[in-house]
C-alpha cells in the first residue's frame, strides 16, 4: 500500500481559512498543479458586523483564537505543507509576534506553513519590486499595520486604498467593478506593482486582467500565498495564464 493518496502523489497541501472565507479555496484550486490536492480546514469565526477598528480587532481575535483548533482538524489528513489563508492577524501581529504565531502553527500541525505576509515579501523579491501601491479590505488600523509590515521589510508603500468591508463575510461580496476602480486609483508611474491583501477579497481574476492592462505585476494574495507554499514544498511548475508570478521558478 502506498503512503500517499493517488491524487496527491506530489503534494498534499493543507489550506486553513476562516469560516467566513469563500474565496481562498476557489482561487487556490484554480492553480492546483497535477499531482497536488488541497485539503481545507475552517476557523470557526463568527460573521460579526465591523463598523470600525475596534470591531475589526474583535474579529481578528476570534480568528487567531480558532487557528490552532482548525489545524487540529486538518492534522489527521497528514498534509505535507499548509497555506494559512488569513492575512490580517499576521500584519497586525507582525514582527516577532507574527513569527511566534507561525512557529506555533508549524509545531501544532507538524509540517511547514506559509502565511500571506511572508509570501508577499517573497513574491516581491522574486519580481525585483520595492515600490508598490496597496489594496486592502480593511479599516485604517489594518491598512496601517499592513503598510508598516511591508515598509519594515524595505518596501515603499506609496498609496493605500482600504475598502472598509463591514464584516468578514462582506469582504467576498465587494463588487468586481469596485476592485477594478481601486486598481486604477492605486496605479501610477511611481509604483512598480499593485499588491492586494485580505484573503476573502475576490481579486485573482481582477489581478490577471489588470496585469495585462497595466503591463506591470498586480499581485493577489491567494495566488501569491499558494505560489510561495508550492515553491517552499518543491513544486516549481509554471502555470500558463496565471500571471507573471507563476512564470517564476
Amino acid at each position: 500500500m502506498t503512503d500517499r493518496s493517488p491524487l496527491a502523489q506530489r503534494l498534499l497541501m493543507g489550506v486553513v481559512v476562516p469560516a467566513t472565507n469563500v474565496t481562498t479555496e476557489a482561487e487556490m484550486d484554480d492553480l492546483r498543479p497535477r499531482g497536488v490536492i488541497n485539503a481545507t480546514a475552517r476557523i470557526a469565526n463568527p460573521d460579526a458586523r465591523v463598523a470600525g477598528d475596534a470591531d475589526a480587532a474583535v474579529v481578528r481575535a476570534a480568528m487567531v483564537g480558532g487557528l490552532m483548533g482548525a489545524l487540529d482538524t486538518l492534522a489527521p489528513a497528514r498534509p505535507d505543507h499548509v497555506a494559512i489563508g488569513v492575512m490580517v492577524e499576521n500584519f497586525v501581529g507582525g514582527g516577532a509576534a507574527g513569527d511566534a504565531l507561525l512557529a506555533e502553527a508549524q509545531a501544532r500541525i507538524g509540517c511547514p506553513v506559509t502565511a500571506p505576509t511572508h509570501a508577499t515579501l517573497a513574491a516581491l523579491a522574486a519580481l525585483g519590486i520595492d515600490r508598490i501601491a496597496l489594496l486592502t479590505p480593511f479599516f485604517p488600523a489594518g491598512d496601517a499595520a499592513a503598510k508598516a509590515f511591508l515598509e519594515q521589510a524595505g518596501i515603499a508603500v506609496l498609496r493605500v486604498v482600504g475598502l472598509r468591508a463591514p464584516g468578514p463575510a462582506a469582504i467576498a461580496r465587494v463588487p468586481l467593478d469596485r476592485l477594478r476602480d481601486a486598481v486604477r486609483e492605486l496605479d501610477g508611474p511611481d509604483v512598480q506593482a499593485v499588491v492586494q491583501v485580505g484573503t476573502n477579497l475576490s481579486f485573482a481574476g481582477v489581478a490577471l486582467a489588470a496585469e495585462a492592462e497595466l503591463r506591470k505585476p498586480v499581485l493577489a494574495t491567494n495566488p501569491v500565498t499558494y505560489w510561495h507554499a508550492l515553491r517552499c514544498a518543491g513544486i516549481n511548475d509554471r502555470v500558463a495564464g496565471a500571471g507573471r508570478l507563476f512564470a517564476v521558478a
